[in-house]
Parts: structure tokens; C-alpha cells; sequence
């Protein structure tokens, strides 16, 4: 883990799986045909716009790492969750950067998904 430029902490793709094999939390904030598109087999879905009003799904015993496809929708959704006084994390460079270190990304028929 590192901070980012703003002070946030942050998560670097290459080291994605292992923090989800220590039970962090992926939660993929980005919209439903990007989602739909490739999103990793992890993840759960919650767009941007439904955080707010989903905040009670997120527990103060968890860790959640953020991603979006490059890293600047996550990172707010990340300084918003961390406000809450919830553990949370940006995935640095988000998809973009993660499809270059990851087998596990999918579309919804389950084949090797894309970035869009």
C-alpha cells in the first residue's frame, strides 16, 4: 500500500490478488456497460452514483479497495468511504492498469473480457 498523490491510500494492481486472498473487499464502481464489458471475477458491482445511498452495505469490520477504469472515480468514492470512517483504498490506474496483471477479468458470458 502507498499514498497517492493526495494523500489517499492506495493500492497497486499488481498487488490486487493477494489483498483479496486477505479478505479485502473489491468493489467496482463504474458504470453497468463498462461493468458489463470486463469487470474482475471478484468485484462487486456498485456504480458511482449508488454509493451514497448503498453506504449502510459498507461495514466498519471491512477493508474495500475501489476501482474504476483509471482510478479518479474510485479514488473520490475512496475519499468519500474513508470520511465514513470506513478502511478503504484506490486500485491505482484502475482497469486500465489491472487488465496488465490480471487473468480474472471477465465480460457477463464469462470469456475474457475488455476495458471500455
Amino acid at each position: 500500500m502507498v499514498l497517492d498523490i493526495n494523500n489517499q491510500p492506495s493500492i497497486e494492481p499488481e498487488q490486487l490478488e493477494n489483498f483479496i486472498l486477505e479478505g479485502f473487499n473489491l468493489i467496482d464502481v463504474r458504470e453497468e456497460d463498462e461493468w458489463n464489458a470486463g469487470h474482475h471475477q471478484n468485484a462487486e458491482h456498485i456504480p458511482m452514483n449508488l454509493i451514497t445511498e448503498s453506504i449502510d452495505r459498507f461495514k466498519n469490520s471491512e477493508k474495500y479497495i475501489f476501482v474504476c477504469r483509471s482510478g479518479t472515480r474510485s479514488g473520490k468514492v475512496t475519499n468519500f468511504i474513508l470520511s465514513q470512517g470506513i478502511e478503504a483504498y484506490n486500485l491505482a490506474g484502475g482497469m486500465k492498469e489491472l487488465q496488465n496483471f490480471s487473468e480474472r477479468i471477465f465480460n457477463l458470458e464469462g470469456n475474457p473480457g475488455q476495458i471500455i
